[in-house]
This record gives structure tokens, C-alpha cells and sequence, in this order.
């Protein structure tokens, strides 16, 4: 495995790298770094040349003055011409879903495939009400156990975290999301909210699901069928929308599946990589 930093217009991404073969980039969910594949990169490793980036303002990647969905898009965007790859097969879970849709949608010819795990292109009402109540949480009493009790709960499926390793993927999951200082966490949620089209300034400006239609590179949907924070209806929606697009559904699994059942995940993820990938074509 290689660990590196990839020198960008305006700051650096740090990023580990297993694989060889077409270029696989993976992008992990909201406040999270590179760790979150720490299960599943060997496995994925099997289809190409993976790349897990730290996100902007995660880990050893830099800061940046203000976050956006787009900002992150541009990143990996500009990852895969530093690459000096003509395009990239982008893998993305909740929030890196959200990243890898915009990515197609700006540059269409720089992404070669999309798997989008636990996704949305829209934020619907309960989501809505997810994100402000971890706001007036961090308002109230900061990334503390209440966080930690409100975002397990929300992100873990009933059926793993009833096990032993549930509950101590529990600990590590909030180990993680605190590495994040309480302003930068509030930033990444007010990103996700505006990437919704949730606050007052954008009434009337059309979602990103109205989108879908433009996309036509190879895409798989991907899924777990006790998801509450992003639901299989989120994913039907972008899987009916987007021309070509497969639904697959883990049984007993919650919303971070790269957690809960890697092998399954990776085993999906790695199925659709090999058939569009051009060796195998």
C-alpha cells in the first residue's frame, strides 16, 4: 500500500493507494477520512488502481475556507487529471455519493462508472430534520455521547448493533466523526443541507434528482435494507432516474455497509467494476 499527498490549485489531498489496473477512486461518508474503507480496500483492490482520498477539511488533507459538495467534486476531479488518468471509476458512499453525482454531472467525460452506496440527490424531510437536530445537539452540548447515541442510531442497522462488533463499531464510528473540531462538523452539515436545497435562499431552485437524466456512464445503486438515514427509497429514486442504473439491496444491513457487511459491499462494488472496466468489456 502506498500513502501519499497529491498537490492541488489550492491545497493537498492526502490519499492511500492498492491496486493496478484502471483508476477506482472511493469516497467516504460525511466527516469521515480515508479509514472508513479500512475493511474493504483490500478487497476492492482486486478490480483496479484504489485510491482512498482524505476528503478536503478531513484528516491529513488541508482545510478549506468554506466546504460545498461542489468544492469536493472539483478535488477529485482534479485528483484524476494529477493522475494523468483520462477517467475514473468513482465509489462513493452517503456524502461521497453526493460527491461522485456532482463529479458526473460537471465532467461527464472524466468518470467512467458511478457506484453510489447509501446515496441521495435530494434531501428529503426526515433527512432535513437529521441534520438540524445534529446542529442544535452541537448547540446544545457539543460532539459529546448525545451525538454519539443520535448518530449510531441513525447510521447502524438494529440487526448489527445487536452484536458485539456492532457496538464496538459504534465506538470507532464516533471516534472518527470526533476527529472533526464542532465548527468544521457544523460546516460539513450545513454543506449537506444547502446540497439539498434546504435553506430559505434557495425556495424554488430545482434538486439535483431532476439532474439524473443527464448522466449515462455505467452505474450501480447500492443499498442496506434497514437504511433509516438514507432509505432504499432514496436509492430507487436515483437508480429509476439515472438510464442503466442497478439496484441492489443488502439484507439486514443499516447505512454504513462498508462497516456492517464488507465483504457483501465489496463483493457488489467489485462485480460491476470488473464489467465495466475495458479488459473486460
Amino acid at each position: 500500500m502506498l500513502f501519499r499527498s497529491a498537490t492541488l490549485s489550492n491545497g493537498s489531498l492526502y490519499y492511500e493507494e492498492q491496486g493496478a489496473g484502471e483508476l477506482i477512486i472511493l469516497l467516504p461518508g460525511l466527516g469521515h477520512d480515508h479509514t472508513y474503507f479500512a475493511k474493504t480496500l483490500p478487497l476492492i483492490a482486486a478490480a483496479g488502481r484504489v485510491v482512498t482520498p482524505d476528503p478536503r477539511g478531513l484528516g491529513q488533507s488541508s482545510p478549506a475556507a468554506s466546504y460545498s459538495v461542489e468544492q469536493w467534486a472539483a478535488d477529485v476531479l482534479e485528483l484524476i487529471a494529477l493522475f494523468k488518468a483520462p477517467r475514473a471509476h468513482l465509489v462513493g458512499s452517503s456524502l461521497g455519493a453526493c460527491v461522485c453525482l456532482q463529479a458526473a454531472l460537471e465532467q461527464p467525460a472524466k468518470v467512467a462508472s458511478l457506484t453510489l452506496v447509501a446515496g441521495f440527490s435530494e434531501v428529503d424531510p426526515l433527512l432535513e430534520m437529521n441534520f438540524r437536530t445534529r446542529l442544535r445537539i452541537l448547540d446544545a452540548v457539543g460532539l459529546g455521547d448525545v451525538m454519539a447515541s443520535h448518530v449510531s442510531m441513525w447510521t447502524l442497522g438494529r440487526t448489527f448493533l445487536a452484536t458485539p462488533d456492532g457496538r464496538a463499531q459504534m465506538d470507532k464510528l464516533f471516534a472518527s466523526v470526533r476527529k472533526n473540531s464542532p465548527a468544521r462538523y457544523r460546516a460539513f452539515i450545513e454543506t449537506l443541507l444547502r446540497f439539498g436545497r434546504c435553506e430559505p435562499d434557495q425556495t424554488g431552485v430545482p434538486k439535483l434528482t431532476a439532474r439524473l437524466g443527464e448522466i449515462a456512464c455505467p452505474t450501480r445503486v447500492i443499498c442496506g435494507d434497514e437504511d433509516i438515514m438514507t432509505p432504499p427509497a432514496l436509492s430507487q429514486q436515483m437508480a429509476q432516474r439515472i438510464r442503466g442504473a442497478a439496484l441492489k439491496v443488502i439484507p439486514r444491513c443499516g447505512h454504513i455497509t462498508f462497516t456492517e457487511q464488507p465483504a457483501e459491499t465489496s463483493r457488489l462494488v467489485v462485480e460491476f467494476l470488473q464489467g465495466v472496466t475495458r479488459p473486460n468489456r
